[in-house]
């Protein structure tokens, strides 16, 4: 318990000083703000247009559509805001900074989460916040606290998720030093999973976003247990907690493991 207070302590001591850092170029600050808003809105826009066009996509109206991206959002944001350095492990090996992190008497985990903030995932909490409420009221779905209680539930498990498949393609790199193709694999797939259905994919995909990578869990399975969707079993969307408990087993081994392989390689 001493210790968990202490390595706390550490963490937001952290998180302040990268902070501060941050602020120090504050036009960079504020533009970066400018250009998420400006990516987010494009994407609405996209979505907002296919539906107009084509009436449903794969039978998701488009307010089922605002609600399937608010939540991948906001479940996002949880990694891009405070776990972001974790998916920059390969070049902290590469360029031989990583030997640092074991110098110093303080979790080599905590140095890295605890090493940068990207503040512009702050945007993306925000426009999920608003985009799900404006997304029911639009397809008439009313949430009561059994959804609300279940929303949190897979909004925490969603980022948990999300942070432990990075890490683990990020944790790749102390066996093979690069990972950067494994790491452009995973953007694509959250690329399509982000604001479309799984559905409208081939079981192939489906499979793949289920089970190998289960990405699906970030929103479309917690989507369609909140809005009452028949594309999948109630059992299998409140899976959600389950999967994020089993990959933080398996990214805690093999970052011990890594730890353990790792051999120097910067100059």
């Amino acid at each position: 318990m001493k210790n968990l207070k202490l390595n706390l302590k550490m963490y937001f001591s952290l998180l302040k000083m990268t902070f501060r850092g941050i602020l120090q170029y504050r036009a960079d600050f504020w533009m970066s703000l400018v250009s998420v808003v400006l990516l987010n809105g494009a994407n609405i826009v996209q979505l907002s247009v296919i539906s107009w066009r084509f009436h449903n996509l794969g039978g998701w109206q488009v307010g089922e559509l605002l609600v399937l991206y608010g939540l991948f959002m906001i479940s996002w944001s949880i990694f891009s805001v405070f776990f972001i350095k974790l998916s920059k492990i390969e070049e902290e090996i590469l360029s031989g900074s990583f030997d640092v992190y074991l110098l110093r008497p303080v979790s080599p985990f905590l140095q890295l989460v605890g090493g940068d903030i990207n503040y512009t995932g702050l945007c993306d909490t925000l426009f999920g916040a608003v985009l799900i409420p404006m997304g029911l009221a639009m397809s008439g779905n009313h949430w009561g606290l059994w959804q609300i209680l279940w929303f949190v539930i897979f909004v925490l498990s969603g980022g948990a998720i999300t942070v432990c498949c990075r890490f683990l393609i990020s944790c790749v790199t102390f066996w093979t030093v690069k990972a950067h193709a494994l790491s452009s694999v995973f953007t694509q797939i959250y690329l399509l999973i982000q604001k479309y259905p799984v559905s409208i994919f081939g079981k192939a995909f489906q499979v793949l976003v289920t089970g190998l990578v289960p990405v699906a869990y970030l929103n479309y399975y917690p989507a369609c247990y909140l809005l009452d969707k028949p594309d999948a079993p109630a059992f299998v969307c409140m899976l959600s907690p389950v999967v994020a408990l089993i990959l933080a087993g398996i990214s805690a081994l093999v970052w011990h493991r890594g730890l353990r392989r790792y051999n120097s390689c910067g100059g």
